[in-house]
């Protein structure tokens, strides 16, 4: 079975923001949040890590037009990437931090290709941290300190601007991190809508593969129904 289209357009539209049940409109986590269950449908659903739900909302935001609401064709697009945020909410901290380190240095997608010559070393920096905290290493408060420093130095490019965030991390939550980092991404690359799929689709892949978890195919009448009942 496949996604019901016309739900996605009548009784329930996708559109950018958050929205109240009852409202006519949601987004994408919505619709991930209602099928989970929770007992407040919100854009970040218990089922899902908070940094790959940011990236699906951002996205979700993105693609609305002029008029505030997602194509029939985009709608099916982020419900299928909120789809794979499914699972991944209790994902141990180890796998956040590599996956921290790849969205910065990926060799093909992360931020550092759209980094200026002389801020690529303080984003490389910050991801080798990252990496040596994926492997138990219990990096120091002033080593982060250290590592900040020059990519707040040249903050005013966004690709650095992800590597001073992903730094921050050790102070804060880290997985917090991870909505600057993609936020970054997109500002340097002034991405266009299909760099923007690509780029989300393969985070969040990334996050699975490194957290070993299979993949699922959308449960399309969960989905259908969900588009129905969100609505009243």
């Amino acid at each position: 079975m496949t996604l019901d289209l016309d739900r996605i357009t009548h009784p329930l539209r996708l559109a950018r923001g958050s929205h109240q049940r009852g409202s006519g409109k949601g987004c994408a986590m919505n619709v991930i949040s209602y099928i989970n269950g929770d007992v407040e449908i919100t854009d970040f659903p218990e089922c899902s890590a908070r940094p790959l739900a940011r990236l699906v909302q951002a996205l979700n935001d993105r693609l609305a037009g002029p008029d505030g609401f997602l194509s029939p064709e985009n709608s099916v697009t982020v419900i299928d990437l909120g789809w794979k945020t499914v699972g991944t909410a209790d994902t141990p901290g180890t796998v956040v931090w590599r996956w921290l380190a790849d969205l910065l240095v990926d060799p093909e997608m992360g931020v550092v290709r759209y980094a200026r010559p002389d801020s690529a070393g303080a984003i490389r920096r910050v991801a080798a941290l990252c990496v040596r905290e994926s492997v138990g290493d219990v990096v120091s408060r002033a080593e982060w300190n250290e590592a900040a420093a020059p990519a707040y130095a040249a903050a005013e490019e966004p690709a650095a601007a992800a590597a001073a965030a992903d730094a921050d991390a050790a102070a804060a939550a880290y997985a917090y991190a991870a909505a600057y980092a993609d936020a970054a991404a997109y500002a340097a690359a002034d991405a266009a809508a299909a760099a923007r799929i690509e780029f989300t689709r393969w985070a969040i892949q990334r996050w699975r593969d490194l957290a070993e978890l299979d993949n699922t195919p959308v449960d399309a009448d969960a989905v259908n129904n969900a588009l129905a009942d969100i609505a009243k």
